[in-house]
């Protein structure tokens, strides 16, 4: 037992050697610019890695780019307040709050009210002829519907008067 406990062991030990988690790191460039850097914890590369800004409060993607081989970026900070995602794969995404730039965030709460107020003001409906046409359709194969339930019913009505006379 104790023998099949150190082969399990042994086969097992180089498969936790070769894991490895992608590190995010941003630095303020003290210019209204943050790099944006990303690699793995074993030194390999994370170039091809996709980098996405995203507003805090409206989820809006600010910025989206792969990483380049130098497995850096430089970006400007965005005036709202916002998270950095570095997406390296399956299981390899680091989320990580955005730095402020040098005045602060501007508040996005006035925004984002003006914004769901002026987008519940535009909303129409579809007006597309493939919607009106598969809606008139509906409505004839249910009328049918109802119109062929009717006559068979009528006729059942009636073979059964006959059958009980």
């Amino acid at each position: 037992m104790n023998k099949v406990i150190k082969l399990i062991m042994i086969l097992l030990l180089p498969a936790t050697l070769y894991s490895h988690s992608l590190l995010l790191n941003i630095f303020d460039n003290n210019d209204g610019t943050i790099t944006v850097e990303g690699m793995f914890n074993t030194g390999e590369s994370a170039a091809g890695a996709f980098v996405k800004l995203k507003a805090t409060n409206s989820g809006e993607i600010l910025y989206e780019k792969r990483l380049p081989d130098s497995n850096e970026l430089t970006i400007k900070i965005p005036k709202v307040q916002y998270q950095v995602f570095l997406d390296g794969g399956p299981g390899h995404t680091v989320i990580k709050e955005g730095i402020p730039p040098q005045g602060g965030f501007i508040k996005e709460e006035k925004k984002a009210k003006k914004n769901n107020n002026s987008k519940r003001m535009n909303t129409t409906i579809s007006s597309s002829k493939a919607v009106t046409i598969s809606i008139v359709v509906a409505f004839i194969l249910l009328f049918a519907t109802i119109f062929i339930s009717i006559r068979n019913t009528n006729k059942l009505v009636k073979e059964l008067q006959t059958k009980s006379r």
